[in-house]
């Protein structure tokens, strides 16, 4: 049992204690109620309690992360994209805490295989659409225009089978609208200049790879960036989006009986963005009733990871 923080969860937005038992969140709620169940509760001295974060599209090459080094960011799923070998090597150098979701390449995966990657150009020479979990590896809008085409075909077999594409690209505004009808979840790289707020709009699904080594940077950038989102959106992004397109829609949030997967933060003050840009763009105006997230604003320091 923790109390004496703040804890991201939409459960309570004004929870200060957090509480688990076998893995599963058991308690969100204030601090008395906490030490009164557990008189033993430690104390998190204002820290901040969040889901851990998701790193939705890792290509497992020679410039990847150590599983080590993402665990230690804040990150306590990844979902992997290599060889056989190389997400076994991942998987088994993995710290505990760190959840390991495997799209091996479509021709080094075994029978059993679930879920595969595999490149758009080899996608593109396929004469059937495989009966499995595919992440379509995307590195062009080019190649973009012939992947959604390709899909349009048999959307229902796509859509039916959790088909993802990662976009290793900033997207072109003229391919908003067509991502956001095919109901396909997309994966992309806040950091580089992508139309988020246009994509959300067209009812596309996002989750977020990360090229930086900080996830709330990944965030960050999705708020500050052109074609900015909302702070919570961009987090959800970043946490429960991942998990949905991975197949697992009811993670990534705190609340009880989902999982704990828990991350704490040294934070230097939580608040609300405010969508209206005619007013301040940041809020500490408590009778929001929503749960506040780091202020991102450039010159901020980041939050950093603390030991629970």
């Amino acid at each position: 049992m923790y109390f004496g923080g703040d804890v991201y969860s939409s459960v309570d937005p004004f929870a200060t204690a957090l509480g688990h038992t076998d893995g599963k969140v058991s308690f969100i709620g204030s601090d008395e109620a906490a030490r009164a169940l557990d008189p033993e509760a430690i104390d998190l001295g204002e820290d901040f309690l969040t889901p851990g974060f998701v790193h939705a599209g890792l290509i497992l090459d020679d410039s990847a992360p150590t599983a080590a080094e993402l665990y230690a960011q804040g990150f306590t799923h990844v979902h992997a994209i290599g060889t056989a070998d190389a997400v076994a090597q991942f998987a088994a150098d993995a710290p505990e805490g760190l959840s390991v979701v495997d799209y091996l390449h479509l021709d080094s995966g075994s029978a059993e295989t679930r879920r595969a990657s595999i490149s758009a150009a080899d996608f593109l020479g396929l004469e059937e659409l495989p009966a499995l979990n595919l992440f379509i590896l995307v590195d062009s809008n080019e190649q973009l225009t012939d992947v959604l085409e390709a899909l349009r075909a048999d959307a229902a077999h796509a859509q039916r089978h959790g088909y993802r594409l990662r976009l290793g690209f900033a997207v072109s505004d003229d391919q908003v609208d067509v991502l956001g009808r095919s109901g396909i979840a997309i994966t992309l790289d806040p950091a580089q200049p992508q139309p988020l707020a246009h994509l959300l709009a067209a009812g596309a699904q996002v989750s977020f790879s990360h090229s930086d080594a900080s996830p709330w940077a990944g965030v960050r950038n999705a708020v500050v960036g052109d074609g900015g989102i909302g702070a919570r959106a961009a987090f959800n992004a970043a946490t429960r989006f991942a998990h949905r397109a991975a197949g697992n829609p009811e993670g990534g949030v705190l609340a009880p009986g989902a999982d704990a997967d828990i991350v704490r933060w040294k934070v230097e003050r939580l608040v609300v963005q405010v969508a209206d840009p005619r007013v301040a763009a940041w809020s500490t105006d408590p009778r929001s009733g929503t749960p506040g997230l780091p202020e991102l604003s450039p010159d901020v320091v980041l939050p950093t990871r603390v030991e629970l």
